[in-house]
């Protein structure tokens, strides 16, 4: 049988395990406002989906379930800071919804990040419009994004983030499944960008393919991309965008549902350094049941 309760700003819905309802309830409501509670063996739920938990309900039980009135009140907008672990990478939780990563933080997964949030950080807002389940073709992102630093920024802070980055996805160190790769793409972006000569060059193919197809070609082929980099970004289309850095200390706008702090812009995101003056590297190696954490020298 199946039971709805209110349990103050959220519903507690029990069920007998059924694949379609599941199925069902996950492509009726947005990841971000339902959870499974595997201590109470209960879905969370916004209160605004109980008539969506009635319908799925009725078609695949054949019970009517009473949905309580609960007293809405709007979520206000705060901004917190974040001492994020470990960043998954996006994923579509089958709401039709954007695709959304969940955040490591204090041993649970107690953040949502959408993708456009993480894509506008690291400056691919205009590469995956709203809506849009697959990014667009892999030659569009540009070697900027890649190491997540607007074109404008002095000679210095390109550096930076290619040590950042270098430091976070380098083989010896990070431990994911296509780390070597995301390496890669790290330093053929180093390569162009880091020389003056090769960066301004790039600079104009990219002014130049604003403004026609047979430029967007020219800027793609200077961009000299190898094969690693488009198999890797291919995969990006087809298994979630992977954010260059997976943890860090973060001050993010937001909401709070069921218990998850939902991000809607990240305003600053810097370094995890101890006492030491390390700097925390974090991946989740295959089969881990938590984050691998490691500090290294910048």
């Amino acid at each position: 049988m199946a039971d709805l309760t209110l349990d103050g700003a959220m519903l507690i819905y029990r069920t007998p395990y059924h694949p379609a309802l599941v199925a069902a309830l996950k492509a009726a409501i947005p990841a971000a406002e339902r959870r499974w509670d595997p201590a109470r063996k209960a879905w969370l739920v916004a209160p605004s989906h109980g008539p969506a938990l009635a319908r799925i309900t009725r078609q695949y039980l054949g019970q009517d379930v009473q949905v309580p009135l609960p007293v809405v009140a709007a979520t206000p907008l705060e901004t917190r800071f974040l001492d994020v672990r470990y960043l998954g990478t996006t994923k579509d939780r089958g709401d039709g919804g954007d695709r959304t990563a969940f955040a490591w933080i204090g041993g649970e997964w107690a953040a949502v990040f959408p993708e456009k949030v993480l894509r506008q950080w690291f400056g691919e807002e205009d590469l995956a419009p709203a809506g849009q389940a697959v990014p667009p073709p892999p030659q569009d992102t540009t070697l900027y994004a890649v190491l997540g630093i607007a074109r404008g920024v002095d000679p210095d802070a390109v550096r930076k983030a290619y040590r950042r980055l270098a430091r976070q996805w380098h083989p010896d160190v990070c431990r994911e499944p296509g780390a070597h790769e995301m390496f890669i793409r790290v330093q053929r972006a180093y390569e162009v960008l880091g020389d003056a000569g090769k960066r301004a060059r790039y600079d104009a193919g990219l002014a130049l393919a604003a403004a026609a197809e047979d430029t967007r070609r020219r800027t793609r082929e200077f961009a000299e991309q190898s094969a690693a980099r488009w198999a890797a970004l291919l995969a990006d289309a087809v298994n979630g965008y992977r954010a260059p850095l997976r943890c860090g200390w973060l001050l993010a706008e937001g909401r709070e549902v069921l218990g998850r702090f939902v991000v809607e812009k990240i305003v600053a995101w810097e370094d995890i350094v101890n006492e030491a003056g390390k700097v925390l590297v974090a991946s989740w190696p295959a089969g881990s049941e938590s984050p691998e954490e490691r500090w290294v020298w910048v």
